[in-house]
């Protein structure tokens, strides 16, 4: 391959990398293209890369700290291209999902991936398997399952100190699980998965639901008593009409009929595009068109597939 690239015009050696399958020494023949000059060849060996996908990250981060700091440039954007590229593929399969097969728990490692694109999801799971671990060590299998939820409440946010991050809001850490997990803190919609993730983990149906401008987790007993859990202040646990004060008191006029629309419900799906959605504006607000364009394309995803069904 070495003396073919050396016989031949440099035009010529990108089209007969172009159908490659991807071998170690094709793929350094075309990043070591990426000094080139040429935009025409620049071009072809962008395509390539990006067609070839996941297979050329390897070899375009060992050129991703080259000494040329057009190389260095060259092979970010192509990572970063494959890496949206893959994203997009990975909220086309979460939208395809039915909201019973929708997956919460791999859909919050997908949004993760957006700063942390080799996060595993194995990387979330095992941290969930082992922070669960340390919870059970706390409950009573003889418990109610109310019980059970304020012993989980009162060992995640007095015990661990698990709070909501009011310092540094608009950190994307905080929509991050992994780093929700890592550093005990988030935003009110990412704590809130946390504890429907656990309560998963604990036989205890969870569920989200957004209020305007907050989110809290409900927990519905079979005699339809329901009280409310809101992880970003403490985890405070309040009932209906505790809830329906909160918001009246945070300016919004509420009566029982508006019930059904602010206390409704969040699907898996729906808690995904709020998230997203608040990623946006936390992007907008740091000024980086490129990830509100590229999580905007990600809200498009999954609001198309739904608005479809």
């Amino acid at each position: 391959m070495k003396d073919k690239i050396k016989a031949i015009p440099r035009t010529e050696q990108v089209r007969d990398l172009e159908y490659s399958s991807g071998s170690p020494s094709e793929l350094r023949a075309l990043t070591s293209l990426l000094s080139d000059n040429d935009k025409k060849i620049i071009g072809m060996v962008w395509e390539n890369l990006v067609k070839l996908g996941a297979v050329s990250l390897p070899y375009l981060q060992e050129v991703s700290e080259h000494a040329d700091p057009r190389v260095r440039l060259r092979a970010r954007r192509i990572c970063a291209e494959i890496r949206s590229d893959q994203l997009e593929k990975l909220y086309s399969l979460l939208a395809g999902m039915d909201d019973q097969e929708f997956d919460i728990e791999f859909a919050l490692a997908v949004v993760s991936m957006i700063e942390y694109p080799d996060l595993e999801l194995s990387d979330v799971t095992d941290r969930l398997d082992e922070l669960v671990e340390d919870v059970k060590a706390h409950l009573s299998d003889d418990l109610t399952p109310r019980a059970r939820i304020e012993q989980l409440v009162k060992y995640l946010f007095e015990t661990e100190g698990y709070k909501g991050n009011t310092r540094d809001y608009y950190n994307p850490d905080n929509s991050f699980i992994h780093k929700v997990i890592d550093r005990k803190m988030g935003i009110p919609i990412s704590l809130s998965a946390l504890l429907i993730l656990l309560g998963r983990r604990l036989n205890l149906e969870l569920r989200g639901v957004g209020l305007p401008k907050h989110f809290v987790v409900k927990y519905e007993d079979e005699a339809g008593e329901e009280i409310f859990i809101d992880p970003f202040n403490g985890g405070r646990i309040f009932n209906r009409e505790e809830c329906m004060q909160m918001l009246t008191s945070d300016g919004y006029y509420f009566r029982e009929s508006f019930a059904a629309e602010y206390l409704a419900v969040s699907t898996h799906r729906e808690i995904i595009i709020r998230m997203l959605r608040n990623l946006v504006l936390i992007y907008s607000k740091l000024r980086d068109k490129n990830r509100v364009k590229q999580l905007s394309r990600y809200v498009e995803i999954l609001r198309t597939r739904e608005r479809a069904r």
